[in-house]
């Protein structure tokens, strides 16, 4: 090394970063946002019986996770059933934002977590229903549930693994 310090390589720093509950700029350079705390407000059904999470603006939610984000009013949901292996497991907790959550068309084709005119909240890929103002959602293995009206749906932006 002859008297300098090198840095880790790429994805040693990754997971140096994750284990500090730091970002990777922030470890690298000492610059960035500061890690905020994601209100966990609920679980959200992939494959079980819905539990309602909390989509209040102040809800403070049953735990919290510690995350770096800029982007506004991050939620955690935590999921729930099998529905959607092997990309989201139970007990991993998907990150979307409040504020994206009331632009539906922005959803279309992706992952969300949605909340239906019944109540319902799940985790799965958005695509229209055949029923003007409806969408299906997709599971990866189980039956699509179609013709489904939403009051809100968010893209999931990241996920933390249990």
């Amino acid at each position: 090394m002859q008297g300098r310090v090198d840095q880790p390589r790429g994805d040693i720093m990754l997971r140096l970063a994750d284990t500090l509950g730091v970002s990777e700029t922030w470890l690298r350079f000492e610059v960035g946002p500061a890690v905020v705390h994601i209100p966990v407000v609920g679980r959200v059904a992939a494959g079980e019986s819905f539990i309602p999470f909390d989509d209040s603006p102040l809800g403070t939610g049953y735990d919290e996770i510690d995350f770096t984000l800029d982007d506004a009013d991050p939620i955690a949901i935590e999921v729930r059933g099998e529905s959607m292996l092997p990309v989201y497991r139970p007990g991993d907790f998907l990150l979307c934002s409040r504020r994206r959550g009331t632009d539906i068309a922005s959803c279309m084709n992706k992952d969300c977590v949605v909340k239906t005119d019944q109540g319902e909240g799940f985790v799965k890929k958005l695509v229209n229903g055949s029923n003007p103002g409806t969408f299906t959602l997709i599971s990866y293995n189980a039956a699509p549930i179609e013709n489904v009206r939403l009051i809100w749906a968010a893209p999931i932006i990241w996920v933390k693994r249990s």
